[in-house]
């Protein structure tokens, strides 16, 4: 069985290499060589994200752009796995979005939770002990992110729109307050998981005026990021952390998935 890898960043050149180990012939294209696609490959593997724009595959080591459809219309009748891959007609395209599994998304926690703690740590002039850290959202990376930051020594502060939401968080040893209680004043250091606004712009303007605000969460964000740069705050999108600060992890964790799910389809 030939399986053709195309586009994406290192955790693809990762993931090729995972599978290539379990004993199927890989090949891979838009991965930094200019190796043309195998289109006789029985299965193809994008990325995460497919695309980002709907028009072309999310490539960015392709040496020009390469259009999603005809990677799609090449693959038409054969079993195509992506990540956030736009609808298709399923008569036409066997698709399966790893994106969307369960093992993938619990999986991701932790490397997106230490590309987090990363990105703070080397964009902040100061320790994390004993210093005060806002995590907004009280979800799975919201509450594995207090715990890490707690364990670090930092002052943590939990918020969520419910108050049973935040009871696992005080479990843990931080402190936990409704989004309307917040004392925003005292916050240099915020992470938001939370894909829906949480802070208007009468919030940013309470942040202290050097805070750092580190985006989790898809779109539309907790914030508007336009808003809180206008008002002079630090803003760091942060998608796909995954694949930037722990790739090979972030590899395996997709293709442990996927080759389950090509014994399923045999």
């Amino acid at each position: 069985m030939k399986i053709q890898l195309i586009g994406g960043d290192r955790r693809q050149l990762y993931l090729a290499d995972y599978i290539r180990a379990h004993g199927f012939q890989v090949s891979t294209s838009a991965l930094g060589t200019a190796a043309p696609p195998d289109w006789e490959a029985d299965i193809c593997i994008l990325p995460l994200p497919a695309t980002r724009d709907g028009v072309f595959l999310n490539a960015p080591m392709a040496a020009e752009p390469v259009a999603l459809q005809s990677v799609l219309d090449h693959f038409k009748g054969k079993l195509l796995f992506g990540g956030m891959l736009p609808p298709a007609p399923q008569a036409s395209y066997r698709v399966i979005d790893y994106f969307a599994a369960e093992e993938v998304t619990i999986g991701n926690i932790v490397p997106t939770v230490e590309g987090a703690l990363a990105l703070a740590i080397e964009n902040t002039p100061f320790t994390l002990l004993n210093h005060p850290a806002l995590v907004l959202g009280a979800g799975r990376i919201g509450s594995l992110l207090a715990s890490r930051l707690t364990a670090l020594g930092a002052a943590v502060t939990v918020a969520a729109r419910r108050e049973a939401s935040l009871a696992a968080c005080r479990a843990l040893g931080a402190k936990a307050r409704l989004y309307e209680d917040l004392p925003l004043q005292r916050f240099r250091l915020i992470f938001n998981t939370v894909p829906a606004r949480v802070l208007e712009e009468e919030q940013l303007r309470r942040l202290p005026q050097d805070a750092l605000l580190i985006e989790l969460a898809s779109r539309p964000g907790g914030f508007d990021p336009q808003k809180a740069e206008a008002l002079g705050l630090r803003v760091m999108q942060a998608p796909g952390l995954p694949g930037k600060f722990a790739p090979e992890t972030a590899a395996e964790i997709i293709g442990e998935y996927i080759l389950k799910e090509m014994e399923h389809c045999e």
